[in-house]
């Protein structure tokens, strides 16, 4: 087990780890930062992961909050995109919907950030003995277009831990508790029906999708695959991004939307159905995953899933 040494100075937190290897005694710096907009954590003085606490928009459109970018791999190089020209809307490591309405009254389209503000609140973070960190925060979904009344609570939680010296992992455990009665979420009105967890990651010529059984090809609508797939650079062993998440656990799971340039990945949501939030019953609850990698097996891949499912 490795021996921790937390130094905590506002706004800064840090983690000194002292990590056993044959031979070798390494430091592991974790830190995090509390920036203008947002919380910036470090790790041994690379860039992670930004969290965007604060509104920000492109020239006054398409205002958001609660998200992740830049996204790092590694090597400190960033991994996702925000306001790209082809989808301004979309924005790093994203979560939302096209359609929320209350009752039969369409109040906001949170995918292209129309009707809709973020008031992210009370963000905790936490540096953890066992050498992870944790960012936490409260989010209010406030409708300001046709129904300018708080619609939806948030309670996100952000988990950062790495697995070895090429790859680390992100888990994202997402809460969302209805404020008023009527609220119903729905994903896109066609029939990709894309909605729900949406990484926005920088792709290449040569971008590959693959999932326990092998290559998966992209279509436009949503296809049938495994429970994670692994978007890399080129063959399954090179490096990327796995995503993860539990599709049994969603409500009218549609499968994967994917693509090889040009846009998001998104394991979709109820579909272009809307489902229902009730008050009385418990918030609607999804987790997911991301390993940021140089390189990883497949078997590999399996071990940090059965994991994923497991904690």
């Amino acid at each position: 087990m490795p021996a921790c040494y937390a130094i905590i100075s506002k706004p800064i937190i840090v983690l000194l780890c002292l990590l056993a290897s044959p031979g070798l005694l390494l430091a592991q710096q974790l830190v995090f930062e509390e920036k203008e907009e947002g919380w910036l954590l470090t790790e041994d003085g690379k860039p992670r992961y930004f969290y965007q606490a604060a509104e920000k928009s492109l020239n006054g459109d398409y205002t958001r909050a609660n998200y992740i970018h830049p996204l790092y791999n590694t090597n400190g190089e960033i991994i996702t995109e925000d306001f790209p020209e082809d989808h301004p809307h979309h924005r790093g490591i994203f979560w939302t919907w096209h359609q929320l309405w209350v009752n039969d009254q369409r109040a906001a389209d949170p995918w292209i950030c129309e009707g809709i503000r973020w008031e992210v609140k009370n963000v905790k973070t936490k540096i953890n003995p066992n050498g992870s960190a944790t960012l936490q925060a409260k989010v209010i979904w406030r409708g300001t277009g046709a129904v300018k009344k708080n619609l939806l609570e948030e309670t996100v939680t952000i988990l950062y831990q790495r697995v070895s010296s090429n790859t680390y992992k992100l888990s994202f455990d997402i809460q969302l508790k209805p404020l008023i009665k009527g609220i119903r979420l729905g994903g896109s009105e066609d029939p990709k029906g894309y909605g729900g967890f949406s990484p926005r990651i920088r792709l290449t010529e040569n971008t590959s999708f693959y999932d326990e059984k092998g290559a998966v090809i992209p279509q436009e609508l949503a296809i049938k695959a495994g429970p994670w797939i692994n978007v890399t650079e080129g063959n399954p062993q090179a490096p990327g991004v796995v995503i993860m998440g539990e599709p049994d656990k969603l409500p009218s799971y549609q499968g994967w939307i994917l693509r090889d340039k040009n846009s998001m990945q998104n394991m979709a949501f109820p579909g272009q159905n809307p489902i229902k939030l009730d008050k009385k019953s418990d918030p609607l609850r999804f987790k997911n995953q991301l390993l940021v990698h140089q390189g990883l097996s497949n078997q590999e891949i399996i071990d940090q899933y059965r994991i994923f499912r497991n904690q």
